[in-house]
């Protein structure tokens, strides 16, 4: 489940997930999500709430996790970015290779060469 700014949920996609106890913040963000509806929020902090509930260390270690989590979901978007501008490029080189035999072939690949084009040039404006 992609809810949790903590990285605290653990499983692959159509299986069981898990919820790692000693990294979830309580912050309640992956109840909604749940496809099965099956997390329940336990209190474990008894009355204390908010930064009561918390250490400086607990603290800290949330903050690292959750910049760990932004740097890797950055990181995954860049990827996918790099790959879907890849795919681009290998598909307008195809293109490239394309013979056309009469104008209306000639229409047809200059066609898809602009939407090409175009989808490599909003992958750079997006990248930059």
């Amino acid at each position: 489940i992609q809810a949790c700014p903590v990285d605290a949920i653990v499983g692959a996609s159509k299986q069981m997930h898990t919820v790692l106890p000693e990294w979830c913040t309580g912050c309640d963000l992956c109840v909604a999500p749940c496809p099965v509806d099956c997390i329940s929020m336990i209190n474990v902090t008894d009355q204390k709430t908010g930064w009561d509930a918390w250490s400086p260390a607990q603290a800290d270690l949330a903050r690292a996790r959750y910049q760990a989590h932004l740097e890797r979901m950055s990181r995954e978007e860049r990827d996918q970015q790099e790959k879907l501008a890849q795919k681009a490029k290998a598909k307008l080189d195809a293109l490239d290779k394309n013979q056309a035999h009469n104008q209306e072939e000639l229409n047809e690949i200059e066609r898809k060469r602009a939407i090409i084009a175009a989808a490599i040039a909003r992958v750079k404006q997006s990248s930059s």
